[in-house]
């Protein structure tokens, strides 16, 4: 009969194989307080927020800015341009103009 604690581990193991380990790291943390965070999201989040702000560019600027005095750098995408609204097309008269 073998031990149900080395059963119980092996299966632990074998699952633990299977995982993401991201996932596995972002459960440990957990565990001990720590809120982990998905730096792929945070990029976006920080994205967003640059790109909703109404001044053309000047506080992305600013940061980037900042972030470059302290040796980092803010790898964001560029803001995309917004695309200009189609012109509408000339009103159709019906009838017969006379």
């Amino acid at each position: 009969m073998s031990d149900p604690r080395k059963e119980l581990l092996r299966q632990i193991r074998a699952i633990r194989e299977k995982m993401d380990p991201k996932l596995v790291e972002r459960a440990k943390l957990a565990v001990f307080g720590k809120v982990p965070y998905d730096s792929d999201s945070a990029k976006e989040a920080v994205s967003h927020f640059l790109d909703a702000r109404q001044d053309g560019g000047a506080f992305r600027r600013k940061l980037e800015q900042a972030l470059k005095e302290e040796g980092a750098a803010l790898d964001l995408e560029a803001p995309k341009p917004e695309p200009e609204p189609p012109v509408p097309a000339k009103p159709r008269r019906g009838g017969r103009v006379t």
